[in-house]
């Protein structure tokens, strides 16, 4: 073979080597960018669902306040007819809390406790609507409850404050109705 066909032969296989190796470099550099373009957009919806979350989980916590305050508005003394709106109102209070607090993405526990602690509360609610002849010390203190397993949540704590035994008590009733 002549020199200047061997020349030839050497540049065109760098020529080949030289674009396989430049084609190689951009997939490899165009996966590289898919993927951390994808973990980009993870991060971003986490950080928007976590945004979200902290949102609705501050409107449940108003509700919760707005709740508190209503249990304060309890008289001693009201016609059958107050006590029915007092209940009535508290009842939709305690459901727009519910509803806020049911958007938080990954908060099945809290969900699930709150769901209870509300459940308590309403019963409170009810009872003290009932006996009107005393002050709904149970139903702020149920109601606070509340307040405190949100709060929890939203400041992050490694858990949630213990059920009480009055969510232990009526979560164990509930369940053994469903058993039947």
């Amino acid at each position: 073979m002549e020199t200047q066909t061997l020349v030839g032969l050497i540049g065109l296989g760098g020529a080949v080597v030289g674009v396989g190796g430049t084609l190689l470099g951009g997939l490899i550099q165009q996966r590289y960018q898919v993927r951390m373009a994808r973990e980009e957009r993870a991060e971003a919806q986490a950080r928007e669902a976590e945004s979200r979350g902290r949102d609705v989980a501050r409107q449940a916590l108003a509700e919760l306040y707005k709740l508190r305050q209503h249990a304060l508005t309890w008289q001693v003394g009201m016609s059958s007819d107050e006590r029915n709106q007092w209940v009535k109102t508290a009842n939709a209070i305690a459901d727009e809390a519910e509803l806020n607090a049911a958007l938080i993405p990954d908060a099945d526990a809290l969900r699930e406790r709150l769901q209870d602690a509300l459940s308590v509360t309403r019963t409170s609610f009810s009872v003290d609507a009932h006996e009107a002849e005393h002050e709904p010390y149970m139903s702020e203190f149920d109601t606070g409850h509340c307040i405190a397993l949100l709060s929890a949540y939203m400041r992050g704590d490694e858990a949630l404050p213990t059920p009480t035994l009055r969510e232990r008590r009526e979560r164990a009733q509930r369940e053994a109705r469903q058993d039947l």
